[in-house]
Protein backbone atom coordinates (compact mmCIF):
# COMPACT_ATOMS: atom_id res chain seq x y z
CA UNK A 1 0.00 0.00 0.00
CA UNK A 2 1.39 3.41 -0.84
CA UNK A 3 0.71 6.99 0.10
CA UNK A 4 1.12 9.91 -2.47
CA UNK A 5 0.82 13.38 -1.73
CA UNK A 6 0.29 15.93 -4.84
CA UNK A 7 -1.15 18.67 -3.12
CA UNK A 8 -5.21 18.84 -3.43
CA UNK A 9 -7.14 15.76 -3.22
CA UNK A 10 -10.93 15.53 -3.62
CA UNK A 11 -12.37 16.13 -0.19
CA UNK A 12 -14.08 13.42 1.59
CA UNK A 13 -12.20 10.59 0.27
CA UNK A 14 -9.21 8.38 1.22
CA UNK A 15 -6.25 7.48 -0.66
CA UNK A 16 -5.54 3.83 -0.84
CA UNK A 17 -2.12 3.51 -2.81
CA UNK A 18 -1.45 4.83 -6.44
CA UNK A 19 -1.93 3.09 -9.13
CA UNK A 20 -0.36 4.97 -11.75
CA UNK A 21 1.11 7.95 -13.28
CA UNK A 22 1.78 10.02 -16.50
CA UNK A 23 2.20 13.01 -18.45
CA UNK A 24 -1.73 13.96 -18.28
CA UNK A 25 -1.58 13.24 -14.55
CA UNK A 26 -2.04 10.73 -11.51
CA UNK A 27 -4.63 7.36 -11.09
CA UNK A 28 -5.17 6.60 -7.21
CA UNK A 29 -7.01 3.90 -5.68
CA UNK A 30 -9.03 5.58 -2.68
CA UNK A 31 -12.64 4.54 -0.62
CA UNK A 32 -15.11 7.70 0.51
CA UNK A 33 -14.18 8.58 4.57
CA UNK A 34 -17.80 6.88 5.06
CA UNK A 35 -17.18 3.51 3.28
CA UNK A 36 -18.15 2.36 0.17
CA UNK A 37 -16.32 0.44 -2.35
CA UNK A 38 -13.21 1.20 -3.31
CA UNK A 39 -12.85 3.97 -7.06
CA UNK A 40 -10.26 4.51 -9.27
CA UNK A 41 -9.48 9.09 -8.99
CA UNK A 42 -8.01 10.24 -12.05
CA UNK A 43 -6.41 13.66 -11.28
CA UNK A 44 -5.53 16.19 -14.04
CA UNK A 45 -1.68 17.02 -13.34
CA UNK A 46 -0.85 20.45 -11.59
CA UNK A 47 1.02 21.53 -14.51
CA UNK A 48 -2.03 21.33 -16.79
CA UNK A 49 -4.61 23.57 -14.43
CA UNK A 50 -3.44 26.35 -16.37
CA UNK A 51 -3.79 24.98 -19.55
CA UNK A 52 -7.00 26.26 -20.87
CA UNK A 53 -7.04 23.28 -24.06
CA UNK A 54 -5.98 20.61 -21.54
CA UNK A 55 -8.65 21.06 -18.89
CA UNK A 56 -11.50 21.65 -21.50
CA UNK A 57 -10.39 18.38 -22.76
CA UNK A 58 -10.19 16.46 -19.46
CA UNK A 59 -13.77 18.29 -18.79
CA UNK A 60 -15.02 17.02 -21.98
CA UNK A 61 -14.23 13.49 -21.70
CA UNK A 62 -16.39 13.67 -18.46
CA UNK A 63 -18.98 15.52 -20.60
CA UNK A 64 -18.99 12.75 -23.03
CA UNK A 65 -18.93 9.79 -20.12
CA UNK A 66 -21.67 11.11 -18.50
CA UNK A 67 -24.16 9.60 -20.91
CA UNK A 68 -23.35 6.37 -21.02
CA UNK A 69 -25.10 4.25 -18.27
CA UNK A 70 -24.86 0.10 -19.32
CA UNK A 71 -23.57 -3.07 -17.18
CA UNK A 72 -20.82 -3.21 -20.03
CA UNK A 73 -19.59 -0.18 -19.22
CA UNK A 74 -16.84 1.05 -16.90
CA UNK A 75 -18.92 3.79 -14.84
CA UNK A 76 -18.14 7.39 -14.44
CA UNK A 77 -19.40 8.23 -11.08
CA UNK A 78 -18.63 12.15 -11.28
CA UNK A 79 -16.53 15.00 -12.35
CA UNK A 80 -15.01 17.51 -9.54
CA UNK A 81 -13.26 20.60 -10.26
CA UNK A 82 -12.15 23.59 -8.53
CA UNK A 83 -8.99 26.02 -8.53
CA UNK A 84 -6.90 24.09 -7.17
CA UNK A 85 -7.46 21.03 -9.17
CA UNK A 86 -9.83 18.84 -11.11
CA UNK A 87 -10.23 14.84 -10.87
CA UNK A 88 -12.48 12.19 -12.76
CA UNK A 89 -14.18 9.31 -10.34
CA UNK A 90 -13.93 6.13 -11.88
CA UNK A 91 -15.71 2.77 -10.92
CA UNK A 92 -12.85 0.52 -10.10
CA UNK A 93 -13.42 -2.85 -11.55
CA UNK A 94 -11.84 -5.92 -10.62
CA UNK A 95 -10.76 -7.62 -14.13
CA UNK A 96 -8.35 -8.49 -16.33
CA UNK A 97 -8.05 -7.27 -20.08
CA UNK A 98 -9.23 -9.50 -23.31
CA UNK A 99 -5.55 -8.81 -24.40
CA UNK A 100 -4.25 -10.36 -21.37
CA UNK A 101 -6.68 -13.21 -21.61
CA UNK A 102 -5.53 -14.05 -25.78
CA UNK A 103 -1.88 -13.52 -24.76
CA UNK A 104 -2.08 -15.90 -22.25
CA UNK A 105 -4.45 -18.73 -23.78
CA UNK A 106 -2.07 -18.56 -26.93
CA UNK A 107 -4.31 -19.90 -29.13
CA UNK A 108 -7.66 -19.21 -31.04
CA UNK A 109 -10.64 -19.02 -29.11
CA UNK A 110 -13.76 -21.52 -29.97
CA UNK A 111 -16.73 -19.63 -32.36
CA UNK A 112 -18.65 -19.83 -29.58
CA UNK A 113 -16.70 -18.36 -27.52
CA UNK A 114 -15.58 -15.39 -29.59
CA UNK A 115 -19.24 -14.54 -30.97
CA UNK A 116 -20.15 -14.46 -27.00
CA UNK A 117 -17.14 -12.28 -26.40
CA UNK A 118 -18.08 -10.25 -29.53
CA UNK A 119 -22.11 -9.81 -27.74
CA UNK A 120 -20.81 -8.41 -24.62
CA UNK A 121 -18.47 -5.63 -26.40
CA UNK A 122 -21.51 -5.00 -29.21
CA UNK A 123 -23.93 -4.19 -26.15
CA UNK A 124 -21.01 -1.81 -24.28
CA UNK A 125 -20.65 -0.14 -28.05
CA UNK A 126 -24.34 -0.11 -28.20
CA UNK A 127 -25.11 1.95 -25.21
CA UNK A 128 -22.09 4.24 -26.18
CA UNK A 129 -23.64 4.80 -29.37
CA UNK A 130 -27.27 5.83 -28.16
CA UNK A 131 -26.39 8.38 -26.67
CA UNK A 132 -24.32 9.70 -29.76
CA UNK A 133 -21.07 8.95 -28.74
CA UNK A 134 -18.35 7.29 -30.89
CA UNK A 135 -15.73 5.50 -29.10
CA UNK A 136 -12.31 4.89 -31.65
CA UNK A 137 -10.52 3.07 -29.80
CA UNK A 138 -11.98 -0.60 -29.59
CA UNK A 139 -9.28 -2.67 -28.88
CA UNK A 140 -8.90 -6.35 -27.03
CA UNK A 141 -6.63 -3.91 -23.71
CA UNK A 142 -9.45 -1.95 -23.47
CA UNK A 143 -11.99 -4.72 -22.66
CA UNK A 144 -12.42 -6.17 -18.93
CA UNK A 145 -12.92 -9.54 -17.96
CA UNK A 146 -14.44 -9.89 -14.69
CA UNK A 147 -14.58 -12.54 -12.25
CA UNK A 148 -18.49 -13.10 -12.94
CA UNK A 149 -17.86 -13.51 -16.60
CA UNK A 150 -19.51 -9.54 -17.24
CA UNK A 151 -17.30 -7.74 -19.85
CA UNK A 152 -16.78 -4.15 -18.99
CA UNK A 153 -15.83 -1.38 -22.20
CA UNK A 154 -13.13 1.26 -20.57
CA UNK A 155 -11.29 4.17 -21.98
CA UNK A 156 -12.94 6.31 -23.53
CA UNK A 157 -10.31 9.07 -24.07
CA UNK A 158 -10.15 9.52 -27.78
CA UNK A 159 -14.05 9.06 -27.56
CA UNK A 160 -16.44 11.97 -29.71
CA UNK A 161 -19.80 12.63 -30.66
CA UNK A 162 -21.23 10.83 -33.51
CA UNK A 163 -19.63 13.20 -36.65
CA UNK A 164 -16.67 14.36 -35.67
CA UNK A 165 -13.00 12.98 -35.61
CA UNK A 166 -9.70 13.38 -36.86
CA UNK A 167 -6.71 10.57 -37.03
CA UNK A 168 -6.95 9.18 -33.53
CA UNK A 169 -6.61 5.32 -32.73
CA UNK A 170 -4.94 2.09 -32.60
CA UNK A 171 -3.25 1.49 -36.02
CA UNK A 172 -4.32 -2.32 -35.87
CA UNK A 173 -7.83 -1.57 -35.73
CA UNK A 174 -8.15 1.86 -37.32
CA UNK A 175 -11.29 1.79 -39.87
CA UNK A 176 -10.40 2.80 -43.05
CA UNK A 177 -12.25 6.14 -42.58
CA UNK A 178 -10.06 7.15 -39.35
CA UNK A 179 -6.95 6.85 -41.01
CA UNK A 180 -8.62 9.98 -43.73
CA UNK A 181 -9.55 11.80 -40.40
CA UNK A 182 -13.44 11.28 -41.54
CA UNK A 183 -16.48 11.74 -39.40
CA UNK A 184 -16.49 8.93 -37.06
CA UNK A 185 -19.71 7.19 -37.10
CA UNK A 186 -20.97 3.71 -34.94
CA UNK A 187 -19.62 1.98 -38.07
CA UNK A 188 -16.20 3.07 -37.18
CA UNK A 189 -16.55 1.04 -33.91
CA UNK A 190 -17.82 -2.09 -35.41
CA UNK A 191 -15.13 -2.41 -37.38
CA UNK A 192 -12.83 -2.65 -34.81
CA UNK A 193 -14.81 -5.06 -33.01
CA UNK A 194 -15.27 -6.80 -36.29
CA UNK A 195 -11.36 -6.87 -36.17
CA UNK A 196 -10.99 -7.84 -32.68
CA UNK A 197 -13.28 -10.71 -33.19
CA UNK A 198 -11.21 -11.54 -36.25
CA UNK A 199 -8.31 -11.98 -33.58
CA UNK A 200 -10.26 -13.99 -31.21
CA UNK A 201 -11.36 -16.35 -33.49
CA UNK A 202 -8.06 -17.13 -35.85
CA UNK A 203 -5.34 -15.92 -33.10
CA UNK A 204 -4.26 -13.34 -35.51
CA UNK A 205 -5.05 -9.74 -35.99
CA UNK A 206 -6.88 -9.33 -39.87
CA UNK A 207 -4.05 -7.29 -40.99
CA UNK A 208 0.05 -7.16 -40.21
CA UNK A 209 2.20 -4.76 -40.62
CA UNK A 210 5.41 -3.47 -38.86
CA UNK A 211 4.93 0.61 -39.58
CA UNK A 212 2.29 2.99 -39.33
CA UNK A 213 1.77 3.29 -43.24
CA UNK A 214 2.12 -0.41 -43.81
CA UNK A 215 -1.01 -0.89 -41.69
CA UNK A 216 -3.09 2.00 -42.71
CA UNK A 217 -2.40 0.38 -46.61
CA UNK A 218 -4.03 -2.86 -44.94
CA UNK A 219 -7.07 -1.30 -43.85
CA UNK A 220 -7.30 0.82 -47.08
CA UNK A 221 -7.30 -1.41 -49.71
CA UNK A 222 -5.94 -5.06 -48.94
CA UNK A 223 -8.68 -8.05 -49.00
CA UNK A 224 -10.43 -9.22 -45.93
CA UNK A 225 -8.80 -12.16 -44.76
CA UNK A 226 -11.23 -14.69 -44.31
CA UNK A 227 -8.71 -17.59 -45.16
CA UNK A 228 -8.57 -18.67 -41.54
CA UNK A 229 -12.09 -17.65 -40.20
CA UNK A 230 -14.64 -20.37 -39.71
CA UNK A 231 -16.89 -20.74 -42.54
CA UNK A 232 -20.14 -20.20 -41.16
CA UNK A 233 -18.41 -16.76 -39.72
CA UNK A 234 -17.35 -14.97 -42.61
CA UNK A 235 -20.42 -12.54 -43.68
CA UNK A 236 -20.33 -11.54 -40.54
CA UNK A 237 -16.84 -10.85 -41.02
CA UNK A 238 -17.21 -9.59 -44.40
CA UNK A 239 -19.84 -7.39 -43.52
CA UNK A 240 -18.23 -6.02 -40.18
CA UNK A 241 -14.36 -5.15 -41.94
CA UNK A 242 -16.25 -3.30 -45.44
CA UNK A 243 -14.24 -0.62 -46.35
CA UNK A 244 -16.94 1.96 -46.56
CA UNK A 245 -18.72 2.70 -43.73
CA UNK A 246 -22.12 2.80 -45.53
CA UNK A 247 -21.26 -0.85 -46.18
CA UNK A 248 -21.21 -1.90 -43.25
CA UNK A 249 -23.92 -2.82 -40.27
CA UNK A 250 -24.53 0.94 -38.38
CA UNK A 251 -26.21 -0.21 -35.22
CA UNK A 252 -24.93 -2.45 -32.55
CA UNK A 253 -27.81 -3.86 -31.86
CA UNK A 254 -29.07 -4.76 -35.63
CA UNK A 255 -25.51 -6.50 -35.61
CA UNK A 256 -26.46 -8.27 -32.50
CA UNK A 257 -29.01 -9.99 -33.98
CA UNK A 258 -27.51 -10.88 -36.71
CA UNK A 259 -24.68 -13.02 -34.67
CA UNK A 260 -27.32 -14.14 -32.88
CA UNK A 261 -28.66 -15.82 -36.15
CA UNK A 262 -25.84 -17.62 -37.19
CA UNK A 263 -24.68 -18.50 -34.01
CA UNK A 264 -28.22 -20.43 -33.49
CA UNK A 265 -28.05 -21.57 -36.89
CA UNK A 266 -24.59 -23.18 -36.72
CA UNK A 267 -23.76 -23.44 -33.10
CA UNK A 268 -27.32 -24.59 -31.79
CA UNK A 269 -29.53 -22.81 -29.27
CA UNK A 270 -27.28 -23.31 -26.37
CA UNK A 271 -24.27 -21.49 -27.64
CA UNK A 272 -24.09 -19.05 -25.54
CA UNK A 273 -24.74 -21.15 -22.15
CA UNK A 274 -21.92 -23.01 -23.19
CA UNK A 275 -19.42 -19.96 -23.79
CA UNK A 276 -20.83 -18.52 -20.15
CA UNK A 277 -19.96 -22.22 -18.34
CA UNK A 278 -16.56 -21.60 -19.73
CA UNK A 279 -15.64 -17.91 -19.08
CA UNK A 280 -14.92 -19.08 -15.49
CA UNK A 281 -12.54 -21.33 -16.48
CA UNK A 282 -10.81 -18.65 -18.49
CA UNK A 283 -11.35 -16.41 -15.04
CA UNK A 284 -9.23 -18.85 -13.04
CA UNK A 285 -6.33 -19.37 -15.89
CA UNK A 286 -5.34 -15.74 -16.61
CA UNK A 287 -4.09 -14.90 -12.67
CA UNK A 288 -5.92 -12.65 -9.97
CA UNK A 289 -8.26 -9.31 -11.44
CA UNK A 290 -6.72 -5.90 -10.75
CA UNK A 291 -8.73 -2.67 -10.66
CA UNK A 292 -9.76 -0.97 -13.69
CA UNK A 293 -6.78 2.16 -13.42
CA UNK A 294 -4.15 -0.40 -12.65
CA UNK A 295 -4.35 -1.68 -16.18
CA UNK A 296 -1.40 0.21 -17.92
CA UNK A 297 -0.53 3.83 -18.33
CA UNK A 298 -3.53 4.03 -21.86
CA UNK A 299 -6.01 5.13 -18.45
CA UNK A 300 -2.81 8.52 -18.43
CA UNK A 301 -2.10 8.96 -22.49
CA UNK A 302 -4.39 11.32 -23.21
CA UNK A 303 -4.90 12.09 -27.09
CA UNK A 304 -3.06 9.38 -28.75
CA UNK A 305 -2.61 9.48 -32.58
CA UNK A 306 -2.04 6.99 -35.50
CA UNK A 307 1.79 8.41 -35.87
CA UNK A 308 2.66 5.66 -32.97
CA UNK A 309 2.64 1.96 -33.70
CA UNK A 310 1.06 1.71 -30.34
CA UNK A 311 -1.39 4.36 -30.03
CA UNK A 312 -2.72 4.33 -27.34
CA UNK A 313 -6.00 6.41 -25.99
CA UNK A 314 -6.61 7.39 -22.79
CA UNK A 315 -9.94 7.67 -20.55
CA UNK A 316 -12.18 7.17 -18.06
CA UNK A 317 -15.21 5.19 -18.87
CA UNK A 318 -18.56 5.33 -17.75
CA UNK A 319 -21.75 7.85 -16.22
CA UNK A 320 -21.72 10.39 -14.19
CA UNK A 321 -23.70 8.51 -11.84
CA UNK A 322 -25.41 9.62 -8.23
CA UNK A 323 -24.98 12.37 -6.01
CA UNK A 324 -21.84 14.19 -5.28
CA UNK A 325 -20.38 12.63 -1.78
CA UNK A 326 -19.33 14.13 1.63
CA UNK A 327 -18.01 17.81 0.73
CA UNK A 328 -16.80 17.06 -3.01
CA UNK A 329 -17.80 19.74 -5.41
CA UNK A 330 -18.70 18.80 -8.79
CA UNK A 331 -19.63 20.24 -11.69
CA UNK A 332 -22.21 17.67 -12.46
CA UNK A 333 -24.15 14.64 -10.84
CA UNK A 334 -26.71 13.06 -12.76
CA UNK A 335 -28.61 10.27 -11.82
CA UNK A 336 -27.90 6.61 -13.60
CA UNK A 337 -29.60 4.18 -14.13
CA UNK A 338 -29.21 0.49 -15.24
CA UNK A 339 -29.66 -2.37 -17.91
CA UNK A 340 -30.71 -5.67 -17.95
CA UNK A 341 -29.11 -7.34 -21.03
CA UNK A 342 -26.81 -9.67 -20.38
CA UNK A 343 -23.42 -10.15 -22.13
CA UNK A 344 -20.15 -12.38 -21.23
CA UNK A 345 -16.75 -12.88 -22.95
CA UNK A 346 -16.38 -16.99 -22.90
CA UNK A 347 -13.65 -18.79 -23.88
CA UNK A 348 -13.99 -22.43 -24.69
CA UNK A 349 -10.93 -25.00 -25.80
CA UNK A 350 -7.93 -26.59 -24.51
CA UNK A 351 -7.28 -29.04 -21.19
CA UNK A 352 -6.76 -25.83 -18.66
CA UNK A 353 -10.56 -24.41 -19.44
CA UNK A 354 -11.82 -28.28 -19.00
CA UNK A 355 -9.96 -28.43 -15.91
CA UNK A 356 -10.49 -25.19 -14.00
CA UNK A 357 -14.64 -25.43 -15.23
CA UNK A 358 -14.65 -27.53 -11.51
CA UNK A 359 -13.15 -24.27 -9.87
CA UNK A 360 -14.04 -21.01 -9.36
CA UNK A 361 -16.15 -19.07 -11.36
CA UNK A 362 -18.85 -21.80 -11.98
CA UNK A 363 -21.46 -20.52 -9.82
CA UNK A 364 -22.41 -17.36 -12.14
CA UNK A 365 -21.69 -19.32 -14.82
CA UNK A 366 -24.57 -21.95 -13.99
CA UNK A 367 -26.68 -18.99 -12.81
CA UNK A 368 -26.56 -17.09 -16.11
CA UNK A 369 -27.62 -20.75 -17.74
CA UNK A 370 -30.92 -21.45 -16.17
CA UNK A 371 -31.90 -18.31 -16.65
CA UNK A 372 -30.99 -18.04 -20.29
CA UNK A 373 -34.40 -18.47 -22.62
CA UNK A 374 -33.84 -21.13 -25.29
CA UNK A 375 -35.37 -22.51 -28.22
CA UNK A 376 -36.39 -21.49 -31.99
CA UNK A 377 -39.47 -20.89 -31.27
CA UNK A 378 -41.43 -18.16 -29.05
CA UNK A 379 -39.08 -16.03 -27.48
CA UNK A 380 -35.63 -14.16 -27.37
CA UNK A 381 -35.55 -10.41 -26.94
CA UNK A 382 -34.95 -7.56 -30.12
CA UNK A 383 -33.32 -4.09 -29.78
CA UNK A 384 -33.19 -1.27 -30.84
CA UNK A 385 -33.65 2.56 -30.36
CA UNK A 386 -33.19 6.08 -32.21
CA UNK A 387 -30.85 9.14 -31.03
CA UNK A 388 -31.62 12.35 -32.48
CA UNK A 389 -29.43 15.62 -32.02
CA UNK A 390 -28.39 18.55 -33.78
CA UNK A 391 -24.88 19.36 -36.12
CA UNK A 392 -26.22 22.74 -35.15
CA UNK A 393 -27.78 23.19 -32.12
CA UNK A 394 -27.17 27.43 -31.80
CA UNK A 395 -30.18 27.08 -35.31
CA UNK A 396 -32.64 25.28 -33.09
CA UNK A 397 -32.13 26.99 -29.72
CA UNK A 398 -31.27 30.99 -30.92
CA UNK A 399 -27.83 30.85 -29.70
CA UNK A 400 -25.69 31.12 -32.45
CA UNK A 401 -22.21 30.64 -30.63
CA UNK A 402 -23.54 27.28 -29.18
CA UNK A 403 -21.19 24.25 -29.35
CA UNK A 404 -22.28 21.15 -31.14
CA UNK A 405 -21.32 19.42 -27.89
CA UNK A 406 -24.14 21.04 -25.95
CA UNK A 407 -26.77 19.58 -28.39
CA UNK A 408 -30.41 19.05 -27.31
CA UNK A 409 -30.52 15.36 -27.78
CA UNK A 410 -33.56 12.76 -27.48
CA UNK A 411 -33.01 8.95 -26.72
CA UNK A 412 -35.22 6.18 -27.22
CA UNK A 413 -33.62 2.76 -26.02
CA UNK A 414 -36.00 -0.01 -26.90
CA UNK A 415 -36.75 -3.95 -26.45
CA UNK A 416 -39.21 -5.75 -27.19
CA UNK A 417 -39.71 -9.25 -26.12
CA UNK A 418 -40.43 -11.76 -27.29
CA UNK A 419 -39.10 -11.12 -30.90
CA UNK A 420 -40.72 -14.35 -32.43
CA UNK A 421 -44.24 -14.24 -31.72
CA UNK A 422 -47.43 -16.06 -32.44
CA UNK A 423 -50.68 -14.73 -33.34
CA UNK A 424 -52.69 -14.42 -29.50
CA UNK A 425 -48.94 -13.67 -27.95
CA UNK A 426 -48.44 -10.88 -25.13
CA UNK A 427 -46.27 -8.95 -26.92
CA UNK A 428 -44.02 -6.24 -24.35
CA UNK A 429 -42.13 -3.23 -26.09
CA UNK A 430 -40.08 -1.17 -23.23
CA UNK A 431 -39.06 2.23 -24.38
CA UNK A 432 -36.40 4.02 -21.99
CA UNK A 433 -36.52 7.26 -22.51
CA UNK A 434 -34.02 9.89 -21.82
CA UNK A 435 -33.58 13.96 -23.17
CA UNK A 436 -31.49 16.93 -22.53
CA UNK A 437 -33.17 20.08 -22.89
CA UNK A 438 -31.34 23.00 -22.66
CA UNK A 439 -32.64 26.13 -20.94
CA UNK A 440 -31.75 29.58 -19.08
CA UNK A 441 -28.15 29.44 -21.08
CA UNK A 442 -26.59 32.49 -22.84
CA UNK A 443 -23.52 31.53 -24.92
CA UNK A 444 -20.79 33.44 -25.64
CA UNK A 445 -18.09 34.01 -28.52
CA UNK A 446 -15.63 30.78 -28.26
CA UNK A 447 -18.72 28.54 -27.17
CA UNK A 448 -18.14 29.49 -23.39
CA UNK A 449 -21.96 29.36 -21.25
CA UNK A 450 -23.75 31.47 -18.74
CA UNK A 451 -26.34 29.55 -17.21
CA UNK A 452 -29.06 32.15 -15.36
CA UNK A 453 -31.24 29.26 -14.40
CA UNK A 454 -34.39 27.48 -14.61
CA UNK A 455 -36.51 30.71 -14.27
CA UNK A 456 -34.76 33.09 -15.50
CA UNK A 457 -37.07 35.95 -17.19
CA UNK A 458 -34.10 36.97 -19.41
CA UNK A 459 -35.08 37.14 -23.65
CA UNK A 460 -31.44 36.58 -24.50
CA UNK A 461 -30.84 33.60 -23.81
CA UNK A 462 -31.57 29.46 -24.88
CA UNK A 463 -35.62 29.40 -25.22
CA UNK A 464 -38.60 29.95 -27.73
CA UNK A 465 -37.55 26.10 -29.36
CA UNK A 466 -38.68 22.31 -28.69
CA UNK A 467 -38.17 19.15 -30.35
CA UNK A 468 -40.14 15.46 -30.47
CA UNK A 469 -41.62 13.15 -32.58
CA UNK A 470 -44.57 13.96 -34.94
CA UNK A 471 -46.50 11.42 -35.87
CA UNK A 472 -48.19 11.02 -39.91
CA UNK A 473 -50.91 8.63 -38.71
CA UNK A 474 -54.33 10.19 -37.32
CA UNK A 475 -54.27 7.37 -34.48
CA UNK A 476 -54.78 8.94 -31.20
CA UNK A 477 -54.87 5.90 -29.04
CA UNK A 478 -51.26 4.69 -27.88
CA UNK A 479 -50.57 1.80 -30.97
CA UNK A 480 -47.01 0.19 -32.20
CA UNK A 481 -46.40 0.19 -35.38
CA UNK A 482 -45.50 -2.40 -37.41
CA UNK A 483 -43.23 -2.04 -40.54
CA UNK A 484 -43.26 -5.17 -42.91
CA UNK A 485 -39.81 -6.10 -44.00
CA UNK A 486 -39.61 -5.87 -46.79
CA UNK A 487 -40.37 -3.06 -48.12
CA UNK A 488 -39.15 -1.85 -44.74
CA UNK A 489 -35.38 -1.83 -44.73
CA UNK A 490 -34.26 -3.36 -41.06
CA UNK A 491 -31.10 -1.11 -41.50
CA UNK A 492 -32.94 2.16 -41.63
CA UNK A 493 -35.14 3.64 -39.58
CA UNK A 494 -38.45 3.42 -40.83
CA UNK A 495 -39.52 6.68 -41.79
CA UNK A 496 -41.81 6.07 -44.42
CA UNK A 497 -45.62 5.26 -44.97
CA UNK A 498 -47.50 2.01 -45.40
CA UNK A 499 -46.99 1.08 -41.19
CA UNK A 500 -49.84 -1.25 -39.22
CA UNK A 501 -50.62 0.52 -36.15
CA UNK A 502 -51.59 -2.16 -33.45
CA UNK A 503 -53.31 -0.47 -30.03
CA UNK A 504 -51.44 -1.12 -27.62
CA UNK A 505 -52.12 -0.73 -23.45
CA UNK A 506 -48.98 1.93 -21.51
CA UNK A 507 -47.83 2.56 -18.68
CA UNK A 508 -45.13 5.15 -17.43
CA UNK A 509 -42.90 4.91 -14.52
CA UNK A 510 -40.18 6.16 -12.99
CA UNK A 511 -40.64 10.06 -14.78
CA UNK A 512 -38.55 12.57 -13.57
CA UNK A 513 -37.87 15.84 -15.19
CA UNK A 514 -35.30 18.03 -12.78
CA UNK A 515 -33.43 21.48 -13.99
CA UNK A 516 -29.65 20.64 -13.64
CA UNK A 517 -27.90 24.06 -13.32
CA UNK A 518 -24.62 22.63 -13.84
CA UNK A 519 -25.88 21.45 -17.45
CA UNK A 520 -27.79 24.64 -17.64
CA UNK A 521 -30.81 22.16 -18.92
CA UNK A 522 -33.91 19.98 -18.51
CA UNK A 523 -32.70 16.44 -17.71
CA UNK A 524 -36.00 13.89 -18.44
CA UNK A 525 -35.56 10.55 -18.39
CA UNK A 526 -38.88 7.68 -17.48
CA UNK A 527 -39.74 4.12 -18.48
CA UNK A 528 -42.93 3.55 -20.58
CA UNK A 529 -44.01 -0.19 -21.49
CA UNK A 530 -46.39 -1.25 -24.38
CA UNK A 531 -48.23 -4.46 -24.52
CA UNK A 532 -50.55 -5.78 -26.42
CA UNK A 533 -52.15 -9.39 -28.02
CA UNK A 534 -50.70 -9.95 -31.47
CA UNK A 535 -53.41 -10.12 -33.72
CA UNK A 536 -54.21 -12.53 -36.56
CA UNK A 537 -52.60 -12.95 -39.88
CA UNK A 538 -55.43 -10.40 -41.01
CA UNK A 539 -53.93 -7.91 -39.69
CA UNK A 540 -50.47 -9.08 -39.38
CA UNK A 541 -49.55 -11.58 -41.59
CA UNK A 542 -46.21 -14.11 -41.00
CA UNK A 543 -43.16 -12.69 -41.16
CA UNK A 544 -40.28 -9.88 -40.59
CA UNK A 545 -41.43 -6.35 -39.27
CA UNK A 546 -40.05 -3.38 -38.15
CA UNK A 547 -41.70 -2.62 -34.36
CA UNK A 548 -41.69 0.66 -33.41
CA UNK A 549 -43.72 2.99 -30.84
CA UNK A 550 -42.81 5.72 -33.02
CA UNK A 551 -44.61 6.29 -36.76
CA UNK A 552 -42.47 7.20 -38.65
CA UNK A 553 -39.40 6.87 -36.25
CA UNK A 554 -38.07 10.69 -36.87
CA UNK A 555 -37.76 13.59 -34.83
CA UNK A 556 -37.63 16.70 -35.47
CA UNK A 557 -37.09 20.26 -34.03
CA UNK A 558 -39.30 22.77 -33.51
CA UNK A 559 -38.34 27.01 -33.87
CA UNK A 560 -40.14 29.23 -36.05
CA UNK A 561 -39.56 29.79 -39.74
CA UNK A 562 -36.16 27.47 -39.44
CA UNK A 563 -35.97 24.02 -41.10
CA UNK A 564 -34.78 20.90 -40.43
CA UNK A 565 -31.77 21.13 -42.53
CA UNK A 566 -30.46 24.70 -41.51
CA UNK A 567 -30.72 23.04 -37.81
CA UNK A 568 -29.03 20.12 -38.85
CA UNK A 569 -31.36 17.21 -37.73
CA UNK A 570 -30.06 13.94 -37.01
CA UNK A 571 -32.00 10.64 -36.52
CA UNK A 572 -29.60 7.57 -35.90
CA UNK A 573 -30.57 4.08 -34.81
CA UNK A 574 -32.59 1.44 -36.03
CA UNK A 575 -36.17 -0.24 -34.81
CA UNK A 576 -36.31 -3.59 -33.11
CA UNK A 577 -37.22 -6.67 -36.11
CA UNK A 578 -39.26 -9.13 -34.82
CA UNK A 579 -40.90 -12.02 -36.43
CA UNK A 580 -44.45 -13.64 -36.47
CA UNK A 581 -44.90 -16.67 -36.85
CA UNK A 582 -47.76 -18.92 -38.48
CA UNK A 583 -50.36 -20.45 -36.52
Amino acid sequence: MTSVSRGWEVPGYVQIEELGSGAQGTVVLARHQSGGPAVAIKYLAPDLLRNTTARDAFRGEAELLRRVVDPHVARLFYYVESPQGAAIILEAVPGRSLRRVLDDHEEPLAPEAALTMLKGSLLGLAAAHAVGIVHRDYKPANVLVQDDGQSKLIDFGIAVLTGQGDHAGTPAYMAPEQWEGQPATPATDLYAATCVFVECVTGRKPFQATTVEEYRTQHATAPVPLDQVPEPLQPLVQRGLAKSPAERTWNAHEFVGELEEIAVREYGPDWEQRGIIALGAVAATVGAAVPLAALGGSLLAHGASSTGMGAMASGATGHAAGLVHGAASADFAAKAGASTSKGVLSKLGGTKGAAAIAGVGVGGAIAAWVLWPSGPGVGGASHGGIHAYWTHPGVLTGQPYMPASDTPYMDLTLTVRPARMKPGTTLRLVEQFRARTPSGGKYLPGGRRQCFGEKTKRTDVTGNYSFGWNSDDPVKDYVLYFYKVPPAKRHELPTGTGAIPVRAKSIMTGRAEPYVPSECAFLSRWTQTFTLRVPGSDVLAPGKYLVTPIGPMRITGKRAGVSQEAMGTVNEGAAPVVRVLGG
